[in-house]
């Protein structure tokens, strides 16, 4: 099977939540280093190391058939994955009575997803082998047999698997291990197969994680492999969920020079917002960045102050919540508390460049003691809070610009071009909307 094309790969990381301009220059390298870490992070694998010690992890407990074990885990429930937005997604489905899955075909990694989890619920019926085909069955597959699941932790099984893809070429040779396997199905399986749909480019990217994958395995790992099987290679698949907050600020930032992806060394003289590595890609891109120019040329700039907890809470351990934030583990939530230390200013590593923030405001505070809290996509500061008692005329500007037309988000929040402008101040375009896609 053919590797991903540059239009498939930006296709596949769009699915992640990762939108580069269809029209970018970026080098093939760069979006291949991008994708192969937005996949890295779907999986968590910072939580794990470089290389799994198999010898020292223990086999995840498998439920058998017509078997009751009290330490046996369902391995569908524990390769689920899902944010904030996903589970309020659901549970307007099932007010409505309508289905929560999906809609199968449309998003590449959606699609990778659900066929992992169609994997972990084939192992919970005792199924130990599959086919992942394309959807009209005619050309192409990846054959899989499972070796052994280990558990890295109680919420993450590494299921080690031998694959090969095959097509129209060799589809007798897959269409012969295929029937050998049923053959060797358990009595509770019977001599049926697994089928599971997938389109070219989920293949594709599935074949690539299980390439990725096959370093986390100890070089000295080996595979009893059956007669027909010389031509497998071993990899680990690991549960996939969606970029959490951080990952999503990362790899939607830092792209380069807007026109050919080279390290951008100057910015546009009018509103700053744009990278280049050259005048000539400047003027080349001048039709296109226009529009987001102009928004901002004579735009209003207020100086805002901000702090590291609201009034009050000075000292305290905070945490803020999103859309994009994991509900696999409690100490998802755990993880994104931090110590609010009002004499330690949050980093700057923007320098004296332009970047997007987020200003919300809070639902604590009354009267003179409301606040906002004020994020980058990154999440490079943290979270830090604009309070109307540190400086009354800026907060009532920005909240007359949450509340006015230009707000939007119900009054609630907005987004705004900002500039570090000191240890504990930005500088904020106010009238000036982004006339870009926001991607959070």
């Amino acid at each position: 099977m053919e590797p991903l094309t540059r239009s498939e790969t930006l296709q596949a990381l769009a699915s992640m939540g990762i939108e580069l301009p269809p029209h970018t220059k970026i080098p093939d390298e760069d979006l291949d280093r991008r994708l192969r870490s937005a996949l890295d992070a779907a999986q968590e694998k910072s939580r794990f190391s470089e290389a799994l010690k198999t010898l020292d992890l223990p086999l995840w407990p498998l439920m058998k058939a017509d078997e009751i074990q009290s330490n046996s885990r369902p391995l569908l429930e524990a390769v689920r994955r899902g944010n904030l937005q996903e589970a309020r997604q659901n549970q307007i489905a099932m007010a409505l009575g309508a289905s929560g899955a999906p809609e199968i075909f449309v998003d590449p990694f959606m699609d990778m997803r659900q066929t992992l989890m169609s994997l972990a619920n084939a192992l919970d019926n005792g199924f130990m082998w599959c086919l992942i085909q394309d959807p009209a069955l005619e050309v192409h597959a990846i054959n899989i047999r499972f070796i052994r699941i280990y558990e890295l932790d109680e919420k993450t099984p590494a299921m080690v698997v031998l694959y090969r893809p095959f097509n129209r070429t060799n589809a007798e040779e897959g269409a012969r291990w295929a029937q050998r396997q049923a053959a060797k199905n358990p009595q509770n399986v019977g001599g049926v197969g697994l089928n599971i749909k997938a389109t070219l480019l989920e293949q594709k990217l599935l074949l690539k994680l299980l390439k990725m994958n096959a370093k986390l395995l100890p070089s000295d790992f080996t595979v009893e492999r059956q007669p027909d099987e010389e031509r497998f290679k071993v990899s680990v698949l690991l549960p996939l969920g969606p970029l959490g907050p951080e990952a999503i600020g990362k790899l939607n930032n830092n792209t380069g020079c807007v026109v050919c992806g080279k390290r951008a060394g100057m910015r546009c003289g009018q509103c700053q917002s744009a990278s280049y590595c050259s005048a000539e890609c400047q003027h080349a891109d001048w039709s296109s960045h226009k529009q987001t120019c102009r928004s901002l040329k004579g735009g209003r700039w207020i100086p805002v102050p901000f702090r590291a907890a609201p009034p009050g809470k000075e000292g305290a351990y905070i945490t803020t919540i999103n859309r994009y934030t994991p509900m696999t583990r409690t100490s998802d939530l755990l993880d994104s508390i931090t110590h609010a230390d009002p004499n330690v200013p949050p980093p700057n590593v923007h320098g004296e460049r332009l970047f997007l923030i987020k200003i919300q405001l809070t639902t604590t505070g009354y009267g003179r003691n409301r606040t906002m809290t004020v994020y980058d996509r990154q999440r490079s500061f943290g979270h830090v809070y604009v309070a109307q008692c540190d400086d009354p005329g800026s907060f009532d500007k920005l909240l007359g610009e949450l509340t006015g037309p230009r707000g939007g988000f119900g009054g609630v929040k907005m987004y705004r071009w900002a500039r570090r402008v000191g240890d504990w101040e930005f500088s904020v375009c106010l009238d000036r909307p982004p006339e870009v896609d926001i991607k959070w």
